[in-house]
Formats: structure tokens, C-alpha cells, sequence
């Protein structure tokens, strides 16, 4: 597979994950399923990330750099969304290091 082949399957597969997700948090569907799916989402494009820089011949001493890079997005995903039962709202929490525990839109408190 040539280098041209692997960019347009990564680009192909990013806009698919992309646009899947915007169409799961954008469509008002049940909030259990959005907190389910959003780990699921992240660690795909996360592995798919990896497996790129597989493909691509990444260099070997740079992969412990890739894994604390990885690490850190799927960490600042996971700890930045949090998911409002209450009135079904996806929050974003510009503090990570932070724990969210009332919803911003409706001032319910979040499990």
C-alpha cells in the first residue's frame, strides 16, 4: 500500500468517525447511549491514530512519545465531556483537572 493509499484511508475513516460522532451528539437520542458510544469513539480513533503511525513506518524510539500523546488525548476526552441525565446535554469542561458535578444548561447534579 502506497503512502498516498494509507493518507486517503485515514482521511476517508477520521471524516467517518467525525461525522459519526457529530451525528450521535448532535441527534437528540437517549443520553445512556451517548455516554456508552463516547468512550467507544474515542478509543477507535485513538487505535486508528496508532495503527496510522504503524503503517506509516513511524520510527521506533518516536512511539513512546506517540503512546504519552495518546494517552493524554483519550485522557482530556474522557475527563473533559460529561453527560447531563436530565436534560440530555453533552458539557464540555474547559477544566480538566476539575471535576463537573452540576450541569451548566439545567443545574441538575451529574452522577
Amino acid at each position: 500500500m502506497s503512502t498516498g493509499d494509507l493518507i486517503f484511508f485515514v482521511i476517508f475513516f477520521w471524516v467517518v468517525f467525525i461525522t459519526a460522532r457529530l451525528a450521535i451528539f448532535a441527534l437528540n437520542i437517549d443520553i445512556k447511549l451517548k455516554k456508552r458510544l463516547w468512550p467507544i469513539i474515542i478509543f477507535s480513533l485513538s487505535g486508528m491514530l496508532m495503527v496510522l503511525a504503524y503503517l506509516l513506518d513511524f520510527p521506533s524510539k518516536g512511539y513512546a512519545v506517540l503512546a504519552v500523546a495518546v494517552a493524554a488525548i483519550i485522557y482530556t476526552n474522557l475527563k473533559g465531556f460529561y453527560f447531563c441525565e436530565s436534560c440530555g446535554k453533552m458539557l464540555a469542561n474547559k477544566k480538566i483537572l476539575t471535576t463537573v458535578e452540576t450541569c451548566e444548561k439545567c443545574g441538575s447534579s451529574l452522577k
